[in-house]
């Protein structure tokens, strides 16, 4: 659903789920900040992108992983009610390959150079 013009998100979104419009809802509920938007984004820039301190809320590698793995809302992806699709696996599964990840370099994909420009 897209943002409706001059309304404040908590028009919408409450302190849960409202299934029968398929509007998202939780109490911590906020809206993320535009610079940490993935839609459009290779998987190699939204690498960069999750271990920016200046775009990631000041995170560490281990407050990363702690986000990941325990964030109620990072959570709600595996329990979105209504019709939507969860996210595959489990919060705890998701938790343990960010842990894996970070402990391993925390290495990201090569992110393609345009050479067309």
């Amino acid at each position: 659903m897209g943002a409706a013009g001059g309304l404040a998100c908590n028009t919408c979104h409450h302190e849960n789920n409202f299934d029968p419009a398929g509007v998202p809802g939780n109490p911590k509920w906020q809206l993320a900040p535009l610079e940490m938007a993935w839609q459009g984004r290779s998987l190699g820039q939204i690498c960069v992108q999750i271990k920016d301190r200046e775009r990631n809320g000041g995170r560490d590698l281990a407050a990363i992983v702690k986000h990941m793995a325990e964030d109620e809302l990072v959570g709600w992806a595996w329990a979105p009610g209504g019709r939507r699709t969860p996210a595959p696996g489990t919060q705890k599964e998701f938790g343990e390959l960010i842990k894996a990840w970070a402990e391993t370099g925390a290495a990201c994909p090569k992110i393609p150079v345009d050479t067309k420009g």
